[in-house]
């Protein structure tokens, strides 16, 4: 009910989004898309690396549950003598084998609670490949805008220079001040700089991308919307992910309940023995059990930590809905601000672009002057700057919609 509530609030708030694009190879253009960037990021973390050893250490202690012993075996050794008092021959001698055994419903709820451990496992590894993910979708996207950023630059820089040479023409003939011909080169030396910008500042970004991915080549932004009907699914990396908290978390505490006292032991122990000096020795054998008693003392601690981690988990399982939710109404809002974003950038990249084009002309036949071109200029080139950001900035929408739905590159 939740679900569908919210799915009908996003839907009425909201404009229709496009329907999902096909998946695009970008391998086919020899360079690598953002799956493989994930795939190589994945292969150098934390959790990727520890994952053999924790699915090791899982299978050890399933082992440990299935054995018919509860822990390890003692063997006690023990001699009775009267050597140092009387002395009147005593001589006793034992040796004895003590096994820790489960108490009753102790293995299969230890069983259980590995059975859930086992069962959350993937879907936490798959919640951290997620989280990850949104590390590489970010990275890239913040690349994307920092290689337009300097593309742009580096036109302006190009148009400075010429345009300073073509004033400096008009100088040397006496069509145009000096100062037209200082504040033209002046221009230029700016634009030298900001281009310089823009390539440390790009050159910033690429090195964060090699240090997360291990990969020098960025791929290009161009994920695919991959649902036409965003809302938040079961089957969500968050969800499941708290979901099987939630069951560790009950197993463990049905574990905790269970096990009220420590283990029970039981004995199996030979005795050699003789009375006095002369006397013929005699072998008996000695059975031995062991039950320790369950406290409070033990117990309560226990089950009321297994009962704190039952409630933090069922309280991370609704943050979760509330937090998938969040994203994914701010998701379907970004791209709908976005998609109206670049129609009105590129409304005004070409209508600067055309201004730009009748200002140059006029100028060039000597009916406008020079702050008029340079006003000219500076649009045009903001407003292509503004519209490939804004290209950028639904790229990066989609990706942080499909990001939101819990859905991979």
């Amino acid at each position: 009910m939740l679900l569908t509530a919210f799915a009908a609030t996003a839907s009425a708030q909201t404009l229709p989004l496009p329907p999902p694009a096909p998946e695009s190879s970008t391998a086919a253009r020899g360079g690598p898309n953002l799956r493989e960037a994930l795939d190589s990021a994945w292969a150098l973390s934390p959790a990727a690396r520890s994952a053999d050893s924790r699915r090791a250490q899982l299978q050890a202690r399933e082992r440990a549950a299935s054995s018919w012993i509860n822990g390890s075996p003692s063997a006690v050794l023990a001699q009775r003598s009267d050597r140092f008092s009387n002395n009147g021959g005593l001589r006793e001698y034992e040796a004895e084998l003590e096994l820790p055994i489960w108490s009753p419903g102790v293995r299969g709820a230890a069983q259980h609670e590995l059975a859930a451990l086992r069962l959350g496992f993937e879907p936490q590894q798959l919640l951290a490949r997620l989280k990850l993910a949104a590390e590489v979708r970010e990275a890239a996207a913040n690349v994307a805008v920092a290689l337009t950023e300097r593309e742009l630059a580096e036109r302006k820089h190009s148009e400075a220079l010429v345009l300073a040479k073509d004033v400096e023409r008009r100088v040397k003939a006496g069509d145009s001040a000096r100062v037209d011909g200082l504040q033209a080169q002046s221009l230029a030396q700016q634009a030298a700089s900001g281009r310089e910008q823009a390539q440390q500042a790009l050159a910033r970004l690429q090195n964060q991308w090699l240090s997360l991915t291990g990969m020098a080549a960025v791929p290009t932004l161009d994920e695919p919307l991959r649902s036409a009907n965003p809302i938040m699914g079961p089957d969500h990396p968050a969800l499941q992910a708290a979901q099987t908290r939630v069951q560790a978390a009950q197993a463990s505490l049905e574990l905790s309940e269970t096990d009220k006292r420590d283990p029970m032991s039981v004995g199996v122990g030979i005795t050699r023995e003789r009375s006095a000096f002369g006397a013929a020795s005699q072998n008996s054998l000695r059975l031995a059990i062991k039950i320790p008693f369950g406290t409070d003392n033990r117990n309560a601690p226990r089950i009321a930590a297994a009962r704190a981690e039952l409630d933090a988990a069922q309280a991370e399982l609704d943050a979760a809905q509330r937090q998938i939710q969040g994203e994914l109404a701010s998701a379907i809002t970004e791209i709908n601000a976005a998609r109206r974003t670049q129609a009105s950038m590129s409304e005004r990249a070409r209508l600067s672009t055309e201004v730009q084009g009748l200002v140059a002309k006029s100028y060039r036949l000597g009916e406008s002057d020079l702050p008029t071109r340079l006003r000219a200029d500076s649009e045009k080139f903001e407003a292509d700057l503004s519209l490939a950001r804004a290209r950028v900035g639904l790229q990066r929408a989609v990706s942080q919609l499909n990001q939101a739905l819990g859905l991979l590159p």
